[in-house]
């Protein structure tokens, strides 16, 4: 391990926000570690002047390379502000965001730096740079050699771990699986204790309105759910449900659950972005890496207007610092 932790943070999609909200996180009072951008110099050096703002950026070629007192750019030299617009999908910043990734990624693997918060980037960028991911998650899962992952969005102290993610909803519903969701629940617990909760209280969201009803709306729950709730109590873990979707995020909010395991993305996502969309963190649970990210996307449509909040980045990189410190006390 690095004997002083440094928390890498890449740039994202150029002609996102990432940028801006880079820049204005490192410059507040609102974090203690050591952060390091995995990004291109010039691209953040345009962003600040056209936020006015007056920072100092030191330009690394290794991490040892660390300044104190200053932003630091691990710079990657890969696109300039002139070579893409603003605002806009275009295959070289997909090409750029995601080398910024991989960069990462080895950093972390190396041991040469200790975490990675994500800045977002555009699927639609990615497909266009012929590279085949649907997001993050699968990125990172398929360069750590991780077959049991997660995606974890986790607001106001309550973890969500989603069972399906980015699919129909037709196919969705075919991967509610009893080994699937028992899995998702161990990920869940685990990732709680790492953020600092030492027994957590696991609800799992049922598939079907009410929750089946006990089979008057499909049988998921009976045939893959609860056998799993059954299962992983014998284990140790403190799971109950399942619960009907529409009430149990407003459970969890109101103290009585400390992570929830949501079926398909929608349950999760839109009851913990209609709450508190900025502040939102994605942690992707089951690496052997710590990755968090923003819970937002690359918001084109007020990229470089200069009015992008940190807040989410900023929890994020929290986060990051707080499962660290969590893993080396379990250690």
């Amino acid at each position: 391990m690095v004997s002083d932790p440094v928390f890498l943070l890449t740039m994202g999609d150029p002609a996102g926000i990432g940028p801006e909200i880079s820049i204005k996180a490192l410059a507040s009072s609102e974090l203690s570690m050591n952060v390091v951008i995995i990004g291109d110099l010039t691209v953040l050096q345009y962003a600040a002047e056209k936020l006015g703002m007056s920072v100092c950026f030191h330009s690394m070629e290794k991490i040892s390379d660390f300044k104190k007192n200053a932003i630091n750019v691990l710079d990657c030299s890969i696109i300039r502000p002139d070579q893409f617009e603003t605002g806009k999908a275009q295959k070289n910043c997909g090409e750029a965001s995601y080398k910024y990734i991989l960069k990462a990624i080895q950093l972390v693997l190396k041991k040469e730096a200790t975490a990675v918060t994500t800045n977002p980037i555009n699927k639609e960028s990615l497909k266009m740079a012929g590279i085949n991911y649907p997001g993050h998650t699968e990125i990172f899962a398929a360069e750590t050699g991780s077959s049991k992952f997660s995606m974890m969005f986790y607001l106001d102290h309550i973890g969500v771990a989603h069972v399906t993610t980015h699919c129909s909803l037709r196919k969705a519903i075919d991967l509610i699986t009893k080994d699937r969701i028992m899995n998702h629940i161990r990920l869940l617990n685990s990732a709680m204790k790492q953020l600092g909760v030492k027994k957590p209280g696991i609800a799992v969201g049922g598939l079907n309105p009410h929750a089946g009803e006990n089979g008057l709306f499909g049988d998921e729950e009976i045939i893959h759910i609860s056998p799993a709730i059954s299962d992983v109590r014998k284990e140790g873990i403190d799971a109950s449900g399942p619960y009907p979707p529409d009430t149990v995020f407003m459970r969890a909010f109101k103290g009585e659950f400390d992570g929830i395991v949501s079926m398909i993305h929608d349950h999760g996502f839109v009851a913990l972005k209609s709450r508190n969309f900025q502040n939102g963190v994605n942690i992707t649970i089951g690496l052997p890496i710590i990755r968090t990210s923003v819970g937002h996307g690359t918001a084109y449509d007020i990229a470089g207007k200069g009015t992008a909040s940190p807040q989410s980045l900023i929890t994020a990189l929290n986060a990051a610092h707080t499962i660290y410190l969590n893993r080396n006390r379990n250690d």
